[in-house]
């Protein structure tokens, strides 16, 4: 009957030390786990703005590459005129 009662302590004793090893290795690998999921969670977010904002330039610049986008744009930013066009510049004067 003592050799049971000094057997139990020293498996005690082993399954704890067992358990804390497991604690101290397995607890920083599953907060890691968390961070990166939470991070995981964070870049899918921002990939589907960038997304829509790629699609929304993707839209833009098909429009832009129009005949017609093209011929507003040279009409309004460089002052370009089709020729026989007669070219209207309102001039403002301080009085």
């Amino acid at each position: 009957m003592t050799e049971k009662k000094i057997k139990k302590p020293g498996r005690l004793f082993l399954t704890g030390l067992i358990c804390l090893l497991l604690l101290f290795t397995i607890v920083p690998r599953a907060k890691s786990i968390m961070e990166l999921s939470a991070r995981k969670q964070e870049l899918q977010k921002e990939k589907a703005v960038l997304m829509k904002i790629n699609s929304e330039h993707k839209k833009e610049l098909t429009e832009l590459k129009s005949p017609a986008a093209i011929e507003r744009i040279a009409r309004e930013q460089l002052g370009m005129v089709k020729s026989g066009e007669k070219v209207v510049v309102e001039v403002i004067t301080d009085n």
